[in-house]
């Protein structure tokens, strides 16, 4: 590990509420997320909320999730024994469809079970977004809500491709009602973490849109000739696409139908079913073999129970052009969604990561990526 200069780090003194504090003491030591100290959970956190601040902020026009008050008696009618939560919420999901909701709604855990759409989506294969094969950010940190994008986007498209804004417009009040519900699940669910990257804090809209947006589904950049620069877990996976050939309109590929089908299934009851672990995980080396790298060498890494520290040089030594912050982004986001499939032990043992039986036997038997590729999918 490079030593730090201690000429660059400056003591900086800032006060916190008592209550957090002990939150952070708490964490602290439980050993979760492998911190040891204060300082280095709140390094972590106050790096991690910069780079999500460096992505722009959801445009204006997204905004017509915005403050449309649903009726008192409309959401009690649609939505009955909610709590003030959920009333909180409302105006970001004002107007979503009567079958939108019902098809949404949440009674329990069993209700977040994604079932492929019976009728096929408009399929674009042939598009204009390029993607560069590496690694997520960390930022990314739970698959089930990029699946249930996609699911979204399945549902929108039967008749033919709607625009990306359209899209990211739709999904995101259908993202906002659905993380609401959530939260009211995770309330009776004490323990259970299950609004991962759902939109659900209306105090910072923008920014709850703009990691949901981001972090779920993926942007795009400005043309550059030809392509259109994108990044995000949809796009990498390869499993949409967008052409300006009448609007920036997108829709599933052929492979991101197959994915859909091949995760039939897939629910909030984590970790997730072995089987639908093993076919996520031969789509990933098929079609983003950088993405699936990173599981490839979190769970090499992870194999002799290392330290936080040791795990993220393990990162950084992979690609010694990412700053430290970067490193153990990418790394803490990998363990969060290697525990997501059952390959990393939920929490630490001694302060030390572990693989599970699961992720031991896939490890054995998978044939891992090795390397990455700096070059572009399209």
């Amino acid at each position: 590990m490079t030593a730090r200069d201690p000429d660059s780090e400056r003591i900086v003194k800032v006060p916190f509420p008592i209550s957090l504090i002990r939150r952070m003491d708490e964490t602290v030591a439980s050993d979760r997320g492998g911190f040891r100290t204060r300082a280095e959970l709140m390094r972590e956190a106050v790096e991690n909320l910069l780079d999500e601040l460096d992505y722009p902020e959801a445009p204006p026009e997204r905004s017509s999730l915005g403050p449309q008050l649903l009726a008192d008696s409309e959401v009690s009618k649609n939505q009955p024994g909610q709590s003030a939560g959920f009333a909180d919420a409302r105006s970001l999901f004002a107007n979503l469809p009567a079958e939108e909701r019902e098809e949404l709604a949440l009674d329990d855990l069993t209700a977040t079970t994604l079932t492929a759409p019976a009728a096929r989506p408009f399929i674009l294969d042939r598009g204009e977004a390029s993607v560069s094969n590496g690694p997520l950010l960390g930022l990314h940190n739970r698959d089930y809500v990029s699946i249930w994008a996609l699911h979204r986007l399945a549902r929108y498209t039967p008749d033919g491709p709607i625009t990306f804004e359209d899209y990211l417009g739709r999904s995101t009040k259908a993202a906002w009602y659905y993380g609401a519900q959530l939260n009211e699940l995770q309330r009776r669910n004490l323990g259970r973490k299950l609004t991962v990257l759902f939109p659900t804090n209306s105090t910072k809209q923008p920014s709850a849109e703009r990691g949901f947006q981001n972090f779920a589904i993926g942007t795009l950049a400005r043309r550059v000739g030809e392509s259109i620069p994108a990044s995000g877990p949809l796009f990498a996976w390869q499993a949409v696409q967008v052409s300006s050939d009448s609007g920036l309109v997108t829709g599933l590929t052929t492979a991101g139908w197959r994915l859909l089908q091949e995760l039939d299934g897939l629910s909030l009851d984590l970790p997730h079913n072995p089987a639908l672990m093993e076919r996520f995980m031969t789509y990933l080396a098929e079609h983003a073999p950088g993405d699936r790298w990173g599981f490839d060498h979190l769970l090499a890494a992870a194999a002799d129970g290392p330290e936080r520290a040791a795990l993220v040089n393990r990162f950084r030594e992979a690609h010694p052009e990412w700053s430290p912050a970067t490193a153990s982004s990418v790394a803490q986001g990998y363990v969060a969604r290697a525990r997501e499939w059952g390959l990393v032990e939920p929490r630490l043992i001694e302060g030390r990561y572990w693989l599970t039986d699961v992720g031991r036997q896939f490890r054995h038997e998978s044939s891992p990526i090795t390397a990455t590729s700096e070059g572009t999918l399209k």
